[in-house]
């Protein structure tokens, strides 16, 4: 019963591998720590190196401030350090909840991981819009303020500002819904206890 509860949270954990938020697995159910601790160092090592940096010493040289990005980076860098570390720990947690499930299945409680994907695949759309439309309409407005008109450079230059804040919000939407899972499973089995009491 995992496999059905890890499919139905499947987009989710895709998108979060590919941003360094859990690891790798390919097969499914078999993590690559090597590969998604190089990638995790490859992407965020150059993406440091060739863009946070300059323009963090840039605006830091400027106007004696510090980068408000930076601040996100390592909050960014933390949950990916603490996303590696725990990965075992959120597969064990799904083994639990599947246990949960069976137990609910067994007093007569429906699986419902259609709907749970549906509402998952609903969640990951819904971010993707809003990285997509946040980085556009903070290009489009910068350019029209500042009368430059090499859009695509501006929007894919505000995209990387704030990318390290969409995922931040990434790892909430994943860890909400996990949570919210555990909260459903919990309510109805209290439910069918308390009926089975009366």
């Amino acid at each position: 019963m995992t496999e059905t509860l890890e499919k139905a949270l499947a987009p989710l954990f895709i998108i979060g591998s590919f941003c360094n938020l859990g690891m790798l697995e390919y097969p499914r159910g078999q993590p690559k720590a090597y590969l998604s601790c190089l990638y995790a160092l490859v992407k965020w090592g150059s993406l440091t190196y060739y863009y946070y940096y300059p323009i963090s010493i840039k605006i830091f040289w400027n106007y004696k401030i510090f980068f408000i990005a930076d601040f996100s980076q390592l909050t960014l860098i933390i949950s990916i350090l603490f996303g590696f570390r725990h990965f075992k720990e959120l597969k064990m947690c799904l083994r639990k909840l599947a246990i949960v499930d069976d137990t609910l299945e067994a007093l007569g409680v429906q699986k419902e991981y259609q709907r749970l994907r549906n509402w998952i695949i609903r969640i990951t759309i819904g971010w993707i819009v809003y990285v997509i439309c946040r980085s556009t309409y903070d290009a489009f407005t910068y350019c029209v303020l500042n009368c430059n008109f090499d859009l695509w450079a501006v929007t894919l230059d505000k995209f990387l500002i704030y990318y390290p804040s969409h995922i931040i919000i990434l790892s909430a939407l994943i860890s909400t819904a996990i949570i919210g899972l555990v909260l459903y499973m919990c309510v109805h089995l209290l439910c069918k206890l308390f009926l089975l009491t009366l």
